[in-house]
């Protein structure tokens, strides 16, 4: 959900790895990549890639974790007109807050969900600031 006047939502996806310090504090270094489009002309928008890393603190509570953090990284710009690239691509650094709730279905296997905001300098007028929210699967090993 960008905070751009007159952009619409798009798709997200994002992929990490996740360190544990301790047993309630993580490091996790991850990429993403988000495509959210202009309300009036669903075939332009900003293509984003966030790479970066994020501090994170857990409540262990039984079979429910909730989870907060915060967060650096390196945003990638690109205007998209038609479906292709326009201009040169801009980069950015940005924070990231986030909060959430993992639910364990197993010792080592979990689904969480996630809502995570992205304050994100402007470039050209341009907001890439926003909201996501997504619901995934996390591994243990």
């Amino acid at each position: 959900m960008p905070s751009q006047d007159g952009m619409s939502t798009g798709p997200t996806v994002e992929g990490a790895y996740e360190y544990y310090l301790t047993a309630r504090n993580s490091l996790r270094i991850g990429a993403g990549w988000a495509n959210p489009k202009v309300e009036q002309e669903h075939s332009d928008g900003t293509r984003q890639v966030r790479i970066g890393a994020d501090l994170l603190h857990n409540w262990e509570g039984g079979a429910i974790h909730p989870f907060v953090g915060a967060g650096v990284g390196s945003y990638f710009l690109q205007p998209i007109d038609n479906g292709n690239s326009l201009g040169p691509s801009n980069t950015r650094v940005g924070a990231r807050f986030l909060g959430g709730v993992e639910f364990f279905t197993a010792k080592t296997f979990s689904v969480k969900g996630e809502a995570r905001y992205d304050a994100v300098a402007k470039v050209n007028g341009y907001n890439p600031s926003g909201l996501s929210l997504s619901i995934g699967v996390k591994s243990y090993f």
